[in-house]
């Protein structure tokens, strides 16, 4: 059986992994190091599936991108609007469908 949205000739099925608030960070990071949309997906899907094929020493794989450090500060304070931004969005739909 397939998995319901998953596009055959362009996707790989999608695969649910719970990460909490640090997914906020993340997503800011990459943001703020110049990170977007890469081919159809988001920076955030590219930079994992990077961090897997560095982790089992797939050929061609090279270490994935990281912050510098002089950007957490700017990270965190993205990073909890991103978090404010979701929250508020997830707030809408629950009164939408009450």
């Amino acid at each position: 059986m397939m998995t319901p949205g998953y596009i055959p000739e362009t996707h790989t099925p999608p695969r649910q992994v719970r990460i909490g608030d640090d997914w906020y960070e993340f997503q800011a990071a990459l943001e703020l190091m110049g990170g977007g949309s890469v081919g159809g997906g988001s920076e955030r899907a590219e930079n994992l599936r990077d961090y897997i094929a560095w982790m089992l020493r797939k050929p061609g794989a090279t270490t994935p991108k990281r912050a510098p450090v002089e950007m957490l500060e700017e990270i965190k304070k993205r990073g909890a609007e991103l978090k404010r931004e979701a929250d508020k969005k997830a707030k809408a739909r629950t009164r939408k469908k009450a």
